[in-house]
């Protein structure tokens, strides 16, 4: 990621089309490679021929040009010859990607997700990209979020500068017109591609480019000024208020990080709404309005139940009324002991030492109705030790069920450090557990 602190505005003051010379120098001494998503039309062409008049021969080498090829058009293919000829022509390394849809989301949707997941593809750790979208972009952007219902993150439209995974995307011409773009690409003569789709008022942003804003712009003729202006405030009243939410925040969660709901009980349903997305948005996790409902009604519901609201990559539990962010569920490792040596799964690590020569460990399954022969002589069934011990359900399957071979069968002897069996003394466990999945129980280190 870039390692410096970039200029407010990639532009120059005095000329939409001129990077300012301090961002350059901060993007390109600061990235491995600054890729351009260069599709072929006006906007994307003018930003890698504005973008390479503005570099030295040095830092020309670190840029580079990206083009995916969705295969909707029958024009795809002379497209990417298009952008592969500009690029070769300026002496700009591109690489292209063909990608199937899914077909699941619109056409729109589908062909963005494919679009950022090239990007990701392509990009390394301390790489950049830069997309061309522009004034006119984020006024489509703000109404077509505004119509869907969207919130006020939403109203604040497409940020300058956002992690794309590890990486950082840039869009510098965020503040740069339409206008601006054609005539800087009339003057140098470029040539661009046309995809007729966006002639299509079938789409919604298309709808919202061609009917809609030409209209309210004959009324408003400052239209787009206004609400870029007005994105960029709500934008600045957001961040402030996620860093005040945090602040809240962090004195409602527990030490394993998980958020106290007694804080919430008191609050009416709107309020807690807000607290849930933002402590999810602290764990990365932004999701649409409906599934912020229907996690507020789990975790707020009975406190005898066990819900659960499983994310592609997390899981959302609630335990002793506190709310848990966990990673995706891995399955259980049961292999041999080896002594001396760790052995290591997906959410922890042992190693057992002391073995008699003749004696064999391993990890199996939880045991099923089984009893544990306590210190003092009493038995346990299992299931009354792990919830006096408030084992997290998480965790349940997960612990280390040591048994040892014996001549009549495997006996189980230990769980992790949590509980030995008294004949077995001489066995020394080592267990480290994944800070990553939360063990949320004072006895437990």
């Amino acid at each position: 990621m870039l390692k410096c602190d970039l200029p407010m505005s990639p532009m120059s003051a005095s000329d939409p089309l001129t990077f300012c010379v301090d961002w350059i120098d901060c993007v390109f001494s600061s990235a491995d490679t600054v890729w351009v998503g260069f599709s072929g039309g006006v906007d994307s062409h003018v930003l890698l021929h504005v973008l390479y008049e503005s570099l030295d021969d040095n830092q020309r080498q670190k840029l580079a040009a990206v083009h995916v090829h969705h295969g909707l058009s029958e024009h795809a293919d002379e497209w990417l010859m298009h952008c592969q000829s500009v690029s070769q022509d300026l002496g700009v390394r591109f690489v292209a990607h063909r990608v199937q849809l899914q077909t699941q989301a619109s056409i729109e949707e589908a062909a963005r997700n494919a679009r950022y997941e090239a990007f990701q593809q392509t990009l390394g750790v301390n790489d950049v990209l830069l997309l061309a979208h522009h004034r006119g972009d984020q006024v489509e952007t703000v109404l077509f979020r505004l119509l869907r219902g969207t919130g006020g993150k939403g109203l604040s439209g497409m940020p300058m500068e956002r992690a794309l995974g590890k990486s950082r995307l840039i869009r510098p011409f965020i503040d740069v017109s339409k206008d601006d773009i054609l005539r800087y690409a009339e003057l140098q003569k470029l040539s661009w591609v046309q995809d007729e789709s966006n002639l299509d008022t079938r789409f919604t942003r298309n709808f919202l480019r061609h009917q809609v804003l030409p209209r309210l712009e004959e009324h408003f003729p400052h239209l787009e000024q206004r609400i870029v202006s007005s994105s960029q405030r709500i934008a600045t009243d957001y961040a402030m208020l996620e860093v005040l939410s945090e602040q809240q925040l962090r004195s409602w969660c527990d030490q394993w990080n998980g958020l106290m709901l007694s804080f919430l009980k008191d609050k009416n349903q709107e309020e807690r709404l807000f607290w849930l997305k933002h402590f999810l948005q602290t764990k990365h996790i932004s999701l649409p309005y409906p599934q912020l409902e229907n996690i507020e009604r789990m975790m707020m519901g009975e406190r005898d139940k066990q819900p659960e609201f499983i994310l592609p990559d997390a899981r959302i539990r609630r335990h002793h009324d506190v709310m848990y962010v966990l990673p995706a569920d891995e399955p259980v490792i049961l292999a041999p002991l080896l002594e001396g040596n760790w052995l290591r799964r997906a959410f922890d690590q042992i190693r057992i030492t002391g073995l008699s020569k003749s004696r064999f460990c391993k990890l199996q399954a939880r045991p099923q109705g089984g009893e544990l022969l306590m210190g003092n002589g009493q038995h346990r069934k299992l299931k009354k030790w792990l919830n006096d011990l408030s084992v997290p359900n998480w965790w349940r399957d997960h612990l280390p069920y040591i048994f040892i071979s014996e001549a009549t069968g495997d006996k189980l002897v230990a769980i992790g450090s949590l509980w030995r069996h008294p004949a077995y003394a001489e066995l020394n466990i080592e267990w480290q557990m994944d800070a990553r999945l939360p063990f949320p129980n004072n006895d437990v280190a």
